[in-house]
């Protein structure tokens, strides 16, 4: 169990009335990473939704190369892994813990059983993933095109 105090920390939650707040927490955990830990790697099947209560954590891929390359950077009271709401998930990046870290941990699975119980709630908490997703994509999106306009053989096609 999660106390409010600290769910209310959290960005994708701090809106939510406290009833549904209290219904999070009775099925949350507090988990404490050490820095260069891996939450979760690229490809791994999600079953959790995180929540970073204190520390940060950088999203990488593995380039063609071999290198690993940042795609995001997690700080204090932001969500990811938020495709553990949906059934047989993966992860597109690697999850690693750059500081000691301390993350709110929610079963995808208990979540579901929320959502069922608590329409309202599903309902709510799912357009904030559908926000998420969106920011995540336009910043991606963003990250992609600076990369072509930087691109030697790109750049030699004008």
């Amino acid at each position: 169990m999660v106390e409010q105090d600290i769910l209310k920390k959290i960005l994708f939650l701090r809106d939510l009335p406290d009833p549904l707040i209290e219904k999070i927490g009775a099925i949350a955990t507090l988990e404490t990473f050490e820095k260069n830990s891996v939450v979760f790697h690229q490809h791994q099947d999600l079953t959790h939704l995180y929540m970073v209560v204190s520390g940060k954590v950088h999203f990488t891929i593995k380039s063609a190369s071999g290198k690993a390359l940042v795609l995001d950077k997690i700080d204090e009271g932001r969500t990811f892994g938020v495709s553990a709401l949906m059934e047989e998930s993966s992860s597109a990046y690697t999850a690693i813990c750059v500081e000691d870290t301390t993350v709110v941990s929610i079963p995808g699975k208990k979540m579901h059983q929320l959502f069922v119980e608590d329409f309202k709630l599903g309902h709510i908490l799912m357009l904030k993933v559908v926000r998420l997703f969106k920011k995540r994509m336009e910043m991606h999106t963003r990250q992609f095109l600076l990369s072509l306009s930087t691109h030697s053989e790109i750049k030699s096609l004008h």
